[in-house]
């Protein structure tokens, strides 16, 4: 191939690696329930999920290039329109993951203090138990465990649940500085 390589299914151009889209015509590209102008509207949901989709494969790769191909030749200005449209959908969906991901911490913090609050509480009423005898202890035990699992929910948010949110964000900000190009073909 002349000036084109291949990398699994996307070719390669010089120093970037391009993800390709083939459309017969704009609104392809665009959700047709969306009534914004053309500028703020919002993407197919599956030409989105496809350049996500193929970022996540390229995560890699420096230099992405989105191209759009449209049969026969387009109208001036159509290239800078996709391009803005793209940028804008995308920075849109990254705040909306950052925000989300404020929004877990925060919730991860409020149930940590729950959490914290209610296994002292249990552990408090542990200690005030009168007794060494077996229903004694099996309460006291029962108490330690509803403590401990108190904890649960807030420990697997503030440790687990809001990585996935960021990494959705900073996808989200990598598709919306995508290099973008109409071609026609």
């Amino acid at each position: 191939m002349t000036g084109h390589q291949m990398a699994g299914i996307y070719r390669i151009e010089g120093d970037w690696t391009l993800i390709e889209i083939k459309l017969s015509e704009t609104n392809q590209l665009f959700n047709s329930m969306d009534p914004s102008p053309f500028r703020e509207r919002d993407l197919d949901p599956d030409a989105a999920a496809y350049i996500m989709d193929a970022l996540r494969e390229l995560h890699g790769h420096a230099k992405v290039k989105l191209v759009v191909y449209f049969p026969g030749p387009h109208e001036a200005g159509l290239g800078v329109m996709i391009h803005e449209s793209i940028r804008n959908y995308f920075s849109y969906r990254e705040r909306a993951a950052r925000f989300a991901v404020r929004q877990k911490l925060r919730l991860g913090r409020s149930s940590l203090l729950v959490g914290l609050v209610f296994l002292a509480l249990c552990s408090v009423l542990r200690l005030l138990l009168p007794g060494q005898d077996v229903s004694a202890k099996t309460l006291g035990e029962g108490l330690l465990i509803v403590g401990w699992v108190a904890m649960w929910k807030p420990l697997e948010i503030l440790l687990y649940e809001w990585w996935p949110l960021l990494a959705d964000a900073r996808l989200d900000a990598r598709a919306t500085a995508l290099h973008v190009e109409v071609r026609e073909g």
